[in-house]
């Protein structure tokens, strides 16, 4: 996988992420798509293991890093990095091993592996900070949280198919061999 590539990848659709979610969102819930973890999807669908595994924590802790969150009773925000670098990479693992039965060249393969990989995440996420709570005084509600990371894996899935148009010819641009090849294609004429 070509890192420049990837680099601007990321920051296009890190952009996307935090500019889009704010519009897209449903009302005053904090329901949105995850533009960031399609493009990991997209990623795991074709990329070799340990590039997924690189690009899963990467984007993680992008993620990470512009996820704030307020304390019981402190005016500046807090960053935690790691949550999501922890379930972007479980998740990533899950759509690495549900690519071996797909058909990578469909585009509602990227939105169903994009749903499933991100309700994953999500529980692992929630996971996470439910279990932080036991340390820190942040005012948490798993249940509430759980539910909102359902209803945005959803979200996340069907806006992955009109996305899945404009990243699978960029396969090659990103140099992952599993984008490149076919399955069935025809030996060449003589």
């Amino acid at each position: 996988m070509k890192a420049v590539t990837f680099a601007l990848l990321a920051w296009v659709f890190l952009g996307l992420e935090l500019g889009l979610k704010a519009a897209l969102g449903f009302g005053q819930t904090s329901v949105a798509p995850s533009f960031v973890f399609v493009l990991l999807t997209f990623i795991a669908m074709a990329a070799t293991p340990k590039q997924t595994a690189w690009s899963a924590i990467i984007l993680g802790v992008l993620m990470d890093v512009t996820n704030q969150f307020y304390l019981k009773g402190r005016l500046q925000p807090a960053v935690v990095i790691g949550p999501n670098a922890v379930s972007y990479l479980v998740a990533s693992q899950l759509v690495l091993t549900l690519r071996g039965v797909m058909i990578r060249r469909n585009p509602f393969t990227l939105g169903f592996l994009a749903f499933v990989g991100s309700l994953v995440a999500s529980v692992v996420f929630v996971g996470i900070f439910s279990l932080r709570t036991l340390v820190d005084d942040r005012v948490w509600q798993t249940s509430h949280e759980l539910w909102t990371g359902v209803k945005s894996s959803l979200y996340t899935g069907v806006a992955a198919v009109p996305l899945s148009l404009v990243l699978m010819p960029l396969g090659p641009l990103l140099g992952m061999p599993g984008a490149q090849t076919r399955r069935f294609a025809r030996p060449p004429q003589s």
